[in-house]
């Protein structure tokens, strides 16, 4: 009787393991792909983001149109005096142009609740209360910027975490900041040289924290609505009167201008590398900023969004800044 023997091709043979030098290999293969992916998927995010943004900007440029419309001018881009308490012209401060369009981006009811005829900065429905202007309002925020939902600084007493920040605001296009001598940053005058007004009370671009004086009106832009800068980026890190919150009148409303360059870095909370980086210098905090690469969204006046970049000619920049050429006449050839 002959024994069946397996054929060669029957018999089991053992697994072959992977080397430490394959393994390796494989490891590098899925970290290069992942090194390539990784900025596409961060682009595709980005871009989402900024799509947002630009359609909260869009809404900010409808909703002045609409306000022009009921009110035959534009919001001031504040109502504010000063910012003593003990100052009699303290009630004065009668809120910024994100308060004044509460009503035209469907928020007539914080609206209501405030009392404009005194000052509304850090107003509450009761002695307890959240401030009124603690409500976080999704479409005053771009969703790139990375500050804080809330104040992440106490200002005039209020404590961090109390006030909602915002990135949008209202420009008064090339018109020169007031001073600060103590923060003064020393390249201020060579972008202060860039002005079209020296005086808030007749600002080159459409809005001024001094409402009280000037609010603008179409007739006003005499370079078109489509050709003149209003509401532009900010970031709340980067600008300290930011952290009173969307409603006060001195929050950078109408603060905010075309002379200092887009995204200059004023992030720091110190001087440690000098005023120029702090974020309360009075000068180059005053400029329009945003986290998406290269450049800035601007809502024009005729409610369109255009994103500008941070390398666009200066003087080109200024006469977008600015609602009337004739402010112009001291530009040189």
């Amino acid at each position: 009787m002959r024994l069946a023997v397996p054929s060669a091709s029957n018999r089991s043979s053992p697994h072959r393991a992977f080397t430490l030098v394959e393994l390796l290999v494989v490891i590098a293969i899925i970290g290069i792909l992942i090194a390539l992916l990784l900025p596409a998927v961060q682009a595709a995010r980005e871009a989402a983001r900024r799509a947002q943004c630009t359609n909260h900007l869009k809404q900010i440029g409808i909703a002045l149109l609409n306000y022009h419309e009921a009110a035959k001018t534009f919001p001031p881009g504040g109502i504010w005096w000063t910012n003593s308490t003990t100052d009699v012209n303290w009630h004065l401060n009668r809120g910024s142009m994100l308060a004044y369009i509460l009503p035209f981006v469907e928020q007539g009811t914080a609206y209501n609740q405030f009392n404009f005829n005194t000052n509304i900065a850090y107003q509450r429905l009761g002695p307890t209360s959240p401030y009124i202007a603690s409500t976080v309002m999704p479409f005053y925020k771009c969703p790139t910027d990375d500050s804080s939902a809330l104040n992440d600084a106490a200002i005039d007493g209020v404590p961090a975490g109390n006030l909602a920040l915002f990135s949008y605001v209202g420009s008064k296009g090339p018109t020169r900041t007031g001073d600060n001598a103590a923060g003064r940053c020393a390249e201020r005058a060579v972008w202060d040289a860039y002005n079209f007004s020296t005086n808030d009370n007749t600002p080159a671009g459409p809005f001024t924290r001094l409402g009280r004086s000037y609010c603008c009106k179409m007739q006003d832009v005499q370079d078109g609505l489509s050709n003149t800068i209003f509401v532009g980026e900010v970031r709340a890190k980067c600008a300290l009167p930011i952290n009173r919150g969307w409603a006060h009148g001195s929050n950078t409303n109408g603060m905010i201008s075309t002379i200092y360059p887009m995204n200059s870095d004023t992030c720091l909370k110190d001087q440690s590398l000098g005023a120029c980086r702090w974020w309360d210098n009075w000068s180059t905090e005053f400029g329009f900023k945003s986290l998406h690469p290269g450049g800035v969204n601007f809502a024009f006046g005729d409610g369109s969004v255009h994103f500008l970049a941070e390398t666009m000619d200066h003087w080109t920049y200024q006469y977008l800044g600015g609602k009337s050429e004739r402010k112009a006449a001291a530009i040189p050839n």
